[in-house]
C-alpha cells in the first residue's frame, strides 16, 4: 500500500494545497502543487501569496502524515500561528507545478519551528520560517 496524501491530510480539496510528498527525512519534507484554474486562492490567473504561506504550512503537516503512515500511528494534528522573516521573490501562475522544501528546526511549547522555500521554473519565490502549534 502506498502513501495517500489526500486520505491522510486534515485538509479536504479546496483547502488541501499539497498534491504529493516528493521526498522526506528525518525533520524535513519536499512536496509538490500544481495551480490548477480551480483553485480559490487564484486572483487574474496569480496565486495569492497567503496560499504559499499555507502550502510551507501543509508541507509540515505532510511530514507529519507521511511519518505517521510509515511508523503505522495516528497522525497529530495542528494549525499554522506564526510567519516570520517571510521574503516573497515571485509570482505563481495557473498551470505551475512549485515545490516546497519545509524542515524542521525546533519545537519549543507544543510549538514546530520550521523553515521553508517554495521553488517554481525560475527558482525560489517564497522562503521564510513558520510556527505550527501541534496538539493530540
Amino acid at each position: 500500500m502506498s502513501f495517500n496524501i489526500r486520505s491522510s491530510m486534515a485538509h479536504t480539496p479546496p483547502m488541501l494545497l499539497v498534491d504529493e510528498v516528493k521526498g522526506t527525512g528525518d525533520n524535513f519534507a519536499i512536496t509538490a502543487f500544481t495551480v490548477l484554474p480551480e483553485n480559490i486562492f487564484l486572483v487574474g490567473g496569480v496565486l495569492a501569496r497567503e496560499a504559499l504561506a499555507e502550502i510551507m504550512a501543509q508541507s509540515i503537516a505532510a511530514l507529519n502524515a507521511y511519518t505517521a503512515w510509515k511508523n503505522n500511528t495516528p497522525a497529530g494534528k495542528g494549525f499554522l500561528v506564526g510567519l516570520k522573516n517571510i521574503v516573497f521573490s515571485g509570482d505563481v501562475y495557473t498551470g505551475d507545478v512549485i515545490t516546497c522544501r519545509a524542515e524542521i528546526t525546533d519545537f519549543l511549547a507544543k510549538t514546530y519551528i520550521a523553515n521553508a522555500e517554495i521553488a517554481g521554473k525560475d527558482g525560489i519565490i517564497a522562503k521564510g520560517e513558520i510556527r505550527i502549534y501541534a496538539w493530540d
